[in-house]
């Protein structure tokens, strides 16, 4: 059983279900912009509130909440309570890539920039 460090997260094993992995540190009224992503997404909320918004639909989300977010579909996310939140990725497709895509082509230029 392999341990996989943050910052050695290219030694998942090939049988993997997991390909990237993180911790996210939130303050009160940050916004996650609307965007999407090549994998499968989901996000463990360990403490801490927020409105994620997925597949067109808001949810407020707080500790032990699960958001689990399809390959292609849009979210969001505003925090409303301090959040530390775990977020996963699948595994992606090939040519995929890891990290926020987004359908606004502008956005997507400025985060590639």
């Amino acid at each position: 059983m392999p341990v996989i460090r943050v910052k050695e997260q290219e030694h998942f094993p090939s049988w993997s279900e997991i390909n990237h992995y993180g911790v996210n540190y939130l303050k009160v009224g940050q916004e996650v912009p609307l965007h999407y992503h090549d994998c499968n997404e989901y996000w463990i909320i360990v403490s801490g509130r927020g409105i994620c918004t997925t597949e067109g639909d808001s949810y407020e989300i707080g500790p032990g909440d699960i958001v689990l977010t399809k390959q292609g579909d849009e979210h969001s996310l505003v925090v409303t309570e301090e959040m530390t939140a775990v977020y996963i990725y699948g595994v992606l497709p090939p040519g995929g890539s890891i990290g926020y895509r987004y359908r606004d082509t502008a956005r997507q230029e400025t985060a590639q920039s």
